[in-house]
């Protein structure tokens, strides 16, 4: 497994002294990045967040269950809502066939078609229960408190729908929750159901879960490897592990945007593969440096109001659409580029039946290369025009790098907030917005956060601009 961080067009020597950081900026930084890893090693020590440790789990429970599943069903659904959605969302992306739901039963062997059910939608949450055939698909729930309003609300309707119309006396054997056993209230409930559970760890959030039961029970069930994935999780580890930032791009890629957004005030964050699959990770990332490092407070207690603005776009697509902000737009950003040297296909592209140098310049190219090109392109426009960049380069995508790209962007994010001075395993905001959602629909304990809401809503509002749409006039008979 190789990923390497190429870096030079964030330096001055690339872009001028005015957009990109001089080495003696980088190399004061570098300097104390190990004792930053050691503060990083003792949270990992005290179990602060247990990420780090997820590729050397017990999976026994996990391999029962998916020893039970695999082979049964032609649906499975994963629910919840966040990162313990967003994660496995993003996994499957990453490595499941582009197309996987469209194949046939042979051609997934044996493997259901996956979707994902990531919020309270009204619309989105009945149209996908009534395309699918319930007696032939199996619904997994990811919680880890087991109380989010729309996970409780996602498991309650299903449950209802099963007992309903799959003509089931007791849902057990279609639902798996994946929630903290024992203090959980999806877990009392799995228990009085008698339905399957697999634990989901305390001190994992939903958005380092890369590893997690509510990510790998996802990725066994649809085909994907699950002993390559740990193994590929074990091997980041063990090879990120150290504070030498020289040799470790994780925490290279952290320290470089923390300069840059520090000393340069490029606050917006970009991330652009060019590759569709890896488009998919750019999304997660976006939602963990949102969560991770958007905070009011340090960890003295003292406001701060820290955190990039983080944005994705992917290649080639985007070289029609955000290279155009990027390139000239305000100099606001860093883009990090993510590239791969085997794509799995190169796709030769056949010459032109007509001669005609609009038709023929394509012709007898690949498909690859051409990406590599419009990755070439958009990386030379931005040095051009003074804005700094790097690239991730991966060899290939497969579970190893893939894993791989993963730990180290979450590795970025902690040591990023350690640069900041934050925590990056809370986040107060999100917790604030779950207890609205609990005071309006009435939970014990949260009566004043109601009052307030409801005194919110109440409040005039004078300041609107509304224009009505007539109806359109009936079509004439024919």
């Amino acid at each position: 497994m190789s990923i390497t961080l190429d870096y030079t067009n964030c330096l001055a020597e690339a872009i001028s002294p005015t957009h990109g950081l001089i080495q003696s900026e980088v190399k004061t930084l570098i300097d104390k990045i190990p004792a930053h890893h050691a503060n990083l090693e003792e949270q990992r020590s005290n179990g602060e967040s247990g990420f780090w440790e997820l590729p050397y789990q017990d999976t026994s429970e996990l391999t029962a269950l998916l020893k039970k599943h695999q082979g049964r069903w032609d649906h499975l659904v994963v629910c919840g809502t966040g990162g313990s959605v967003l994660t496995p969302r993003s996994l499957f992306g990453a490595l499941a066939h582009r197309h996987h739901n469209e194949l046939d039963p042979k051609a997934r062997k044996g493997a259901p078609k996956v979707h994902f059910l990531s919020s309270a939608d009204p619309l989105a949450v009945s149209q996908l229960l009534g395309g699918l055939d319930l007696k032939k698909t199996l619904f997994q729930v990811n919680s880890r408190s087991g109380s989010t309003a729309e996970a409780v609300a996602q498991t309650l309707l299903i449950l209802e729908v099963l007992k309903k119309k799959a003509g089931k006396t007791s849902p057990s054997n279609q639902l798996v929750i994946v929630t903290e056993l024992e203090k959980s209230p999806l877990f009392e409930l799995a228990r009085l159901e008698k339905c399957d559970t697999l634990h989901f760890p305390a001190n994992v959030s939903g958005r380092f879960s890369v590893l997690g039961n509510n990510t790998l029970f996802m990725a066994g069930l649809s085909g994907i490897s699950v002993p390559a994935l740990l193994k590929g999780g074990a091997a980041a580890d063990q090879q990120f592990r150290h504070g030498e930032a020289n040799a470790n791009p994780g925490y290279m890629h952290a320290l470089l945007h923390y300069l840059l957004t520090r000393k340069r005030r490029k606050t917006i964050h970009a991330t652009f593969p060019f590759s569709e699959r890896l488009g998919h990770v750019a999304t997660w990332y976006n939602h963990l440096v949102a969560v991770s490092l958007g905070k009011m407070n340090n960890r003295q207690g003292k406001a701060v109001h820290v955190g990039p603005s983080p944005e994705s776009a992917v290649g080639t697509f985007d070289l029609h659409g955000q290279q155009q902000l990027h390139s000239e737009g305000p100099f606001d950003k860093v883009v990090t580029f993510i590239t791969v040297r085997d794509h799995g296909s190169t796709q030769a592209v056949p010459a032109s039946p007509i001669r005609s140098d609009g038709l023929s310049y394509v012709g007898g190219a690949d498909l690859a290369t051409l990406v590599e090109q419009g990755h070439l392109a958009a990386e030379e426009h931005l040095t051009s025009s003074g804005r700094p960049s790097m690239n991730l380069i991966l060899d290939t995508v497969d579970e190893a790098h893939v894993i791989g790209l993963y730990h180290l962007l979450m590795l970025s994010a902690v040591m990023s907030a350690e640069l900041y001075g934050i925590d990056p395993f809370d986040q107060p905001s999100i917790e604030h917005a779950k207890a609205g959602i609990f005071a309006q629909t009435g939970r014990s304990g949260f009566e004043d956060r109601a009052k307030k809401l409801r005194d919110y809503r109440a409040r005039p509002r004078r300041r609107t601009v509304e224009r009505r749409i007539p109806e359109p006039a009936p079509a004439p008979a024919e």
